[in-house]
């Protein structure tokens, strides 16, 4: 098909199609909220949905290393996501779970083929539209609009689309990854990134998650949404510009001023939201980071990127560590342990490009 031989037609139709799946999640969960399920019941469909949505993607890209084909798994990930949505009114927590299967398989499977230019700005476009459709669909559930019909309508359409897109991946994707390249290639992660990383996302995730928790208790949508246009603008203007000043240094200086940003200034909306868009502008660099660090390996790197880290904050934040994570102490601790890691950083000349 001829609309797929513009690399970059395939990554919004897979922007589009990120949207909509998580747009689907967010509706479905929203409405077993609404409709007064019990809170056993709602408990298990969130922790389904969870588990496998994003416990369920490094394991999926290890199956996809072996099979190789993308785009039928982007096929099967809608054919649920179809399902699903048909299934929902009779059969609902039997719909969160083929969302959830649908979920891990379109994240890997999307990401993989964004990723494979080996360029942020990619990822980003992908990755941008996924909390602006999941809260987009939660506030439809909570405000009752009836979109179950467009959903349906829209999924049947990006599936039309993917199956074509399908049939054509043999000849575009080989032709596209053979003009790829990778501009830290030999770049490999060094011990003292990984723990400069992990501790500026924990704690802007304990900020970030504890925050969107409140809103969503108070209904505070006009929030939510300026936290969605926050995080669909930061995604694809970071992975823009880590292409472009480098995908390490770029990650150090989001996070770095991230941090404050949604730890101290929760009150302002603006300084908030600025924060948020910083921390999601991350996403994309990171992502990156970890293919060249797993050298090549894109689905794992998308699985562990998209899925694990998401399923580690979640095992933080459900334990007796919370209470040390939400505690000031935590980031002053943080805070001592970052400067001497930048300063590690600035010795060994890390942000020197290869």
């Amino acid at each position: 098909m001829s609309i797929f031989k513009n690399k970059f037609n395939v990554i919004l139709l897979l922007g589009a199609g990120h949207g909509l799946n998580d747009m689907i999640a967010g509706y479905f969960l929203g409405r077993l909220v609404q409709t007064g399920s019990g809170a056993l019941e709602i408990g298990m469909g969130l922790l389904m949905y969870n588990l496998l949505a994003f416990g369920g993607q490094y394991p999926f890209a290890l199956l996809l290393e072996k099979i190789k084909s993308p785009g039928k798994f982007l096929v099967i990930a809608y054919g649920l996501n179809s399902v699903a949505l048909a299934a929902f009114s009779y059969y609902p927590q039997l719909s969160i779970v083929m969302a959830g299967v649908a979920s891990a398989i379109y994240h890997v499977s999307g990401g993989t083929v964004c990723a494979i230019k080996k360029k942020a700005q990619d990822i980003g476009l992908f990755a941008a539209p996924g909390v602006a459709g999941l809260i987009s669909g939660g506030y439809f559930a909570f405000e009752n609009i009836p979109v179950m019909s467009w959903l349906m309508i829209s999924a049947m359409l990006i599936l039309g689309l993917l199956f074509l897109f399908f049939r054509s991946e043999k000849k575009l994707i080989p032709a596209v990854e053979e003009k790829g390249r990778d501009p830290e290639e030999k770049f490999q992660l060094d011990r003292h990134d990984l723990v400069m990383i992990l501790l500026l996302t924990i704690i802007s995730l304990r900020s970030a998650v504890w925050n969107i928790f409140q809103l969503i208790h108070e209904s505070n949508y006009s929030w939510l949404i300026a936290i969605a246009a926050s995080a669909f603008a930061g995604k694809i203007i970071g992975g823009w510009l880590s292409d472009r000043i480098g995908w390490r240094l770029y990650t150090f200086l989001s996070l770095i001023f991230a941090t404050p940003l949604i730890t101290f200034f929760r009150d302002e909306i603006i300084l908030f939201c600025v924060g948020i868009g910083l921390l999601q502008s991350s996403i994309p660099s990171t992502t990156m980071l970890l293919i060249s660090s797993l050298k090549g390996k894109k689905e794992r790197a998308i699985g562990l990127s998209f899925g694990a880290a998401i399923v580690f904050g979640a095992v933080l934040f459900y334990t007796p560590v919370r209470i040390f994570l939400l505690s000031n102490i935590f980031i002053w601790i943080t805070g001592i342990i970052m400067i001497l890691l930048l300063f590690a950083a600035y010795r060994k000349k890390v942000f020197v490009k290869p």
